[in-house]
This record gives C-alpha cells, sequence and structure tokens, in this order.
C-alpha cells in the first residue's frame, strides 16, 4: 500500500445507492464501520462520506415524500372503493331498470294475446252461430 491510498479498497468507499440509504432507520446513519487510517495518508471512504454528492441518510424532505406517498395511497384507495361502490349502485339502478321494461314489456304481450285469443273466439262463435242457422 503506497503512502497517498487509503486503507479501504475503492469499491467500498463508494457511497450507497439513495433506496438503500432511505431504507435504513436514522439511528443507522453509517454505511461502514469507522476506520482509521495510518497518519498522512487521505482517506477515501471519509471523503465519499462527507462530500456534497451523497444524499442525506433522512430528513425533512424524505419524511415530507414518505407522507406524500402515503396520502396519495389512501386518497387512491378511498377513489376506487368509491367509484366501485357508485358503479355497484348504478348497475343495480340500471338491471332493475331492464328488469320493469321487461316485466311491462311480457305484460303487454300477455295482453296482446288475450286481445287476439278472445276475438278468435268471437269469431269462432259467430261462424258456429251462423252455421247453425243456416242449416
Amino acid at each position: 500500500m503506497s503512502a497517498s491510498t487509503c486503507c479501504v479498497p475503492q469499491a467500498a468507499a463508494l457511497s450507497v445507492p439513495r433506496r438503500a440509504v432511505a431504507a435504513r432507520t436514522s439511528l443507522a446513519p453509517s454505511v461502514r464501520a469507522p476506520h482509521r487510517c495510518p497518519a498522512g495518508v487521505r482517506c477515501r471512504a471519509t471523503e465519499q462520506n462527507t462530500s456534497a454528492a451523497s444524499p442525506p441518510v433522512s430528513g425533512p424532505v424524505d419524511d415530507a415524500e414518505s407522507r406524500e406517498v402515503l396520502d396519495a395511497f389512501f386518497i387512491g384507495k378511498a377513489l376506487a372503493e368509491t367509484l366501485l361502490e357508485r358503479a355497484g349502485g348504478v348497475l343495480a339502478d340500471t338491471l332493475s331498470e331492464v328488469a320493469r321494461f321487461d316485466a311491462e314489456r311480457r305484460e303487454q304481450i300477455r295482453d296482446f294475446q288475450d286481445d287476439v285469443m278472445g276475438k278468435a273466439r268471437e269469431e269462432m262463435y259467430r261462424a258456429k252461430r251462423d252455421e247453425s242457422q243456416i242449416r
């Protein structure tokens, strides 16, 4: 190991992606266990952890984002439930109207059939009466 390199390999000095950091609690802000470099050596791990490019482990922004996501979930769930209830009510009303219309139509057809059969009986009765009078 040369005097200008860190005691931590380059791969271990890389920062963890934001998703992995966000999954950790605020009680464990450090990604790695702390280590000590020999005197006079620049530590890449320390530079990576303190650089401005690394995201904060948790904070008010993460809490606000979490709250917004949670709020959006419950709003979406309530919206879906309300839409299903209303759609169910509309479907029930529509089926009720169709059934009522079908019942009325069947009753009209029965009335029409009764009228036709009544006229046919009258004609048969007249025809029999006329035939008996002719004989």
